[in-house]
């Protein structure tokens, strides 16, 4: 057989391109894991902004409640097994609330020491008994959360049927607020493309909120950081003896994860979903639009120490 230059070149460039095809598999696969060191901390901003929009008898009402917590994360303990005992701390609490009829918004500030008043205060305040009080956190290195641990006089604060943010006020209320933007992430290797889900329940007076959330790895930014994509749906199961029944007419949500392989944490994350509802009362009918934005960053301490305004 004559090997000619052209069919030479031809073979040659046809190895290349395997070559370079194995290689690229080999570099998209990638196991996720948090990095604990003792003694570190890291802060969070973590932002979160419900927006209704409701229409009754031919009018569009529309309003917002907007939060902007700072966290700390401190590593007290590394376990043989990577896992961690971390101290969770709320470092300052701002909301911002409109009500119908009023053009200035309501807002509160923990750092100011003053109260809320009002259903806006039953929030605020709810929120302001969990500053500067330290949760422990047993975390796996996939970030699964293991126990968490709830100071005696904070406990002792908190009930179920209490005034205050509904689920909020709760042992499980608080782990996952606190869990907000983080992810956990599958025990094995991951290659593009890959996805796993996670199933949430809340419990609400009108029924029980069930949320699913497809994760899927979409690979390593230009950056150097690994980015997940996620997509929410959310059902809800209405409550037979509820004086008002709430009906899910329609949701989707989507977000996105950048973790940090170097660092072994999360850099920032968003998520983005719309739920249409429609609320029935005695003979009466509503339909509400209720949006969510979530985003959290790592910050570092002089941005928490300032704050925002």
């Amino acid at each position: 057989m004559e090997w000619k230059p052209a069919r030479v070149l031809q073979l040659f460039g046809s190895i290349i391109a395997i070559a370079c095809t194995t290689c690229s598999l080999a570099q998209a696969q990638v196991q996720l894991k948090y990095r604990y060191e003792p003694g570190q901390t890291r802060y969070y901003e973590l932002k979160q902004t419900l927006g209704t929009v409701s229409h009754v008898s031919d009018r569009e009402i529309k309003n917002h409640i907007a939060q902007h917590l700072q966290i700390s994360t401190t590593v007290n303990e590394v376990e043989k097994d990577g896992s961690a005992v971390l101290a969770k701390s709320i470092v300052r609490v701002q909301m911002e609330a409109t009500q119908p009829g009023v053009d200035e918004p309501m807002t509160y500030d923990s750092a100011s020491g003053n109260e809320a008043t009002g259903p806006f205060g039953m929030i605020a305040n709810t929120l302001s008994s969990l500053v500067k009080q330290q949760i422990l956190i047993t975390v796996s290195e996939n970030g699964e959360i293991r126990k968490v641990d709830i100071p005696q006089e904070l406990l002792q604060q908190f009930s179920g049927n209490g005034p205050g943010l509904t689920g909020l006020n709760t042992p499980e209320g608080v782990e996952k607020m606190l869990s907000q933007g983080s992810i956990v992430f599958p025990d094995k290797p991951l290659n593009v493309g890959d996805q796993w889900t996670r199933n949430m329940s809340t419990e609400l007076p009108f029924g029980s909120m069930k949320s699913t959330i497809v994760f899927t790895y979409a690979g390593r930014t230009k950056d150097g950081l690994d980015r997940i994509n996620a997509a929410t749906k959310i059902s809800l199961e209405p409550k037979p003896n509820s004086p008002f029944q709430v009906q899910m007419k329609a949701s989707e949500g989507e977000g996105v994860y950048l973790f940090d392989t170097r660092r072994g944490c999360i850099l920032a994350s968003g998520l983005m979903q719309t739920m249409n509802l429609e609320l029935s009362a005695i003979g009466q009918k509503l339909e509400q639009t209720v949006t969510t934005d979530i985003s959290m960053r790592l910050v570092n301490p002089n941005q928490t120490a300032q704050g925002s305004n």
